[in-house]
């Protein structure tokens, strides 16, 4: 078989987590592979349109992308409140996919794109290499430590790691989604539609200063709510096919664009055919939605149809089992963890398998993300970095989303370069280590007896 190459650290997975964690371990000194199977990096965060994160950003290689999309005009980089919490900034997805192609090819990360993970190369249940397809055929590729942050936890359930998928009653996961984006929507008057229906209303965040232009709200608003008034209309006859009960939208670059998020497919993020049919059933019911939003929705009257986001919004598949799985409690609770290697303050975020609904629970000032529920039990050499991370299936719908998934990614870099340097496998570095170097970065760890930073005391 054909040798591909050999790395000090390969990386499956481009999406936020993967993104990171290669441009962490190159900047340690590792050299990187970055896989990734479709045309394009970023995954949800540039593919997805999910251009805003929810919760504070504690990962400094995401904070310098969100600085270096503020310094192209691309980006709202200020700290902003909703009713479940701070967030970090608002982004476009073209915008930061420009920077995070030149931030990888500063750091001399591979990237190798259209390429899929097949087979692991195992010796005594530890990785030392992976089988890749692409359209020139299949290759090897070897390294001395390798990250999983595919999403799927492909590369550690190839490898023979043991995982939970859906919740314990039935095995449903949360629905599969895509944004949909909008333009020449009138922006003052949809906000002082949600004004005046203020009750039906979750959250109404707009810069109280913007005047009357379009210009003056530019990723600055985010609006939930109508749930009253789909109910209404589809009293009244209108044919509203989305098994959702509200509709969130936010405000892209574009003076009078807007995303939405109301579509909601419930099917298995690892089944073909369910994915084929959530492509088309998701682009029946942003067509449905948008012609909600121009008939009932103040603003929408003249507003065109731009497009849907060209990647599913997989919210979840597998959750690979770790050293420890991270709890409801824990989450709640504001979990302190001698092992964290990053405090979260993302809220409890799920949208209901099977139903119409959707909770979003403010968790305070935060929890640390233990480094145990990014090791796979039985399996070595492979550290787990973004959502399939090891979580019970309420806390999965906090560590699903980017702050939670970037913070991995630089831990999972940091212990991958240090097992590379030392030649050792990755359960012989120890979580004080990369701790250690986590806070030489400013990162808050969320461990017990740390200081919390003041942003979250005011959030909380």
């Amino acid at each position: 078989m054909n040798l591909f190459g050999s790395y000090d650290v390969v990386v499956t997975g481009a999406g936020s987590s993967g993104i990171v964690a290669a441009i962490r371990a190159a900047r340690e000194g590792a050299k990187v592979l970055l896989l990734e199977g479709t045309g394009f990096l970023g995954g949800l965060i540039t593919g997805g349109r999910l251009t805003k994160p929810t919760g504070l950003i504690n990962s400094p290689i995401f904070h310098e992308m969100l600085d270096r999309c503020v310094g192209y005009k691309g980006a709202d980089g200020r700290v902003r409140e909703s009713y479940w919490g701070k967030y970090t900034g608002t982004f476009d997805a073209e915008v930061m996919q420009r920077v995070i192609i030149e931030m990888v090819e500063e750091a001399g990360v591979e990237v190798l794109l259209r390429a899929m993970v097949v087979q692991t190369v195992m010796k005594d249940n530890s990785v030392h290499g992976l089988i890749i397809r692409t359209k020139s055929g299949e290759s090897l590729v070897l390294a001395k430590a390798f990250i999983d942050a595919s999403g799927d936890g492909d590369v550690a359930a190839l490898a023979g790691a043991d995982f939970m998928l859906g919740r314990e009653a039935d095995g449903l996961t949360q629905p599969i989604t895509s944004y949909f984006r909008v333009l020449n929507v009138n922006v003052p008057s949809l906000i002082a539609d949600c004004e005046a229906n203020r009750a039906d209303m979750w959250e109404v965040v707009y810069p109280k200063e913007a005047s009357n232009r379009n210009e003056d709200y530019v990723m600055a608003v985010l609006l939930t709510g109508f749930q009253q008034r789909i109910k209404d209309k589809v009293a009244e006859g209108f044919d509203w096919i989305i098994p959702k009960d509200h509709i969130t939208m936010k405000t892209g670059l574009i003076p009078g664009e807007i995303s939405v998020n109301v579509t909601r497919f419930q099917g298995n993020g690892l089944d073909d055919r369910d994915l084929s049919r959530a492509e088309i059933e998701i682009r029946k019911q942003a067509y449905c939605a948008f012609d909600f939003l121009q008939r009932f929705v103040r603003g929408f009257e003249e507003a065109i149809f731009l497009e849907v986001a060209p990647k599913l919004g997989i919210r979840e598949t597998r959750r690979i089992t770790g050293k420890y799985t991270i709890t409801e409690a824990d989450v709640r609770g504001n979990g302190r963890f001698d092992d964290a290697i990053g405090l979260c303050n993302s809220p409890v975020d799920v949208h209901e398998p099977g139903g119409s609904r959707a909770i979003m629970d403010h968790v305070g000032i935060g929890y640390g993300i233990p480094y145990r529920t990014m090791v796979p039990l039985a399996v070595d050499n492979l550290i787990i970095a973004g959502r399939c991370i090891s979580a019970d299936a309420i806390a999965f719908g906090s560590t699903r989303n980017v702050p939670a998934c970037t913070m991995t990614g630089e831990a999972a870099a940091i212990a991958a370069a240090l097992a590379a340097s030392r030649g050792v496998l990755t359960s012989s570095i120890g979580v004080a280590d990369v701790q250690a170097r986590l806070r030489e970065l400013k990162v808050w760890l969320g461990t017990p007896g740390e200081e919390v930073p003041d942003v979250l005391k005011q959030a909380s």
